[in-house]
């Protein structure tokens, strides 16, 4: 169990400007945007602008934030994002084009390299309890949006993560989430590929 602060996420500008990026994880530690086998950010999106393009990565990206983020794809057609819509999944090396609906938005980003890792991403609202089961090699639960949320392992090792705070856990594990108010969990699950 290892909680990751929003404090600590390095932020570094968007080659044209249009937003800054915050990253939350990458493996392996010493890797590249060139190299990486996964990778998980948050940005912040300022302006229009085209998506930077990731071949052999595989993509989810949700909005955390903001009035909506339309994404114009090559062919033409289109998905609304909002801070209520499923992560939407899409490839590294597809054309796309993003528009700001009502000024600047956040978004979150799951990037796995396509023959490395597979990926599953979702985002719930919580108030309460939610028991969660995890086998997977990596697994990080994301405090969205609100005010605090307690994590606690079947050992009965806790940590309260705070917004946009995360907890690592990369061995099988039982935890209980909870809440004593509305809040936005997004949890990643990621898993090696088996080789073919």
């Amino acid at each position: 169990m290892h909680t990751l602060l929003a404090r600590d996420y390095p932020a570094t500008p968007w080659k044209n400007g249009g937003g800054t990026t915050r990253q939350m994880l990458i493996s392996p530690p010493d890797a590249t945007l060139d190299d990486f086998d996964y990778r998980i950010s948050m940005a912040s999106v300022a302006s229009d602008g085209p998506f930077s393009h990731f071949a052999g990565v595989d993509r989810q990206l949700l909005l955390l934030d903001g009035n909506g983020l339309l994404l114009v794809r090559g062919d033409g057609s289109h998905s609304l994002l909002d801070v209520h819509s499923k992560p939407l999944a899409f490839a590294g090396e597809e054309s796309i084009h993003s528009q700001l609906q009502d000024g600047p938005v956040s978004d979150f980003n799951v990037m796995t390299r396509r023959n490395r890792y597979r990926q599953q991403v979702e985002s719930f609202e919580l108030h309460g309890v939610r028991q969660l089961q995890s086998s997977d090699e990596v697994l990080l639960v994301v405090l969205a949006a609100g005010n605090a949320l307690e994590v606690r392992r079947e050992d009965g090792r806790s940590c309260v993560l705070q917004p946009q705070d995360a907890l690592l856990q990369q061995l099988a594990v039982s935890l209980t989430l909870s809440s004593a108010a509305p809040v936005r969990v997004i949890v990643v699950r990621l898993n090696r590929q088996s080789p073919p």
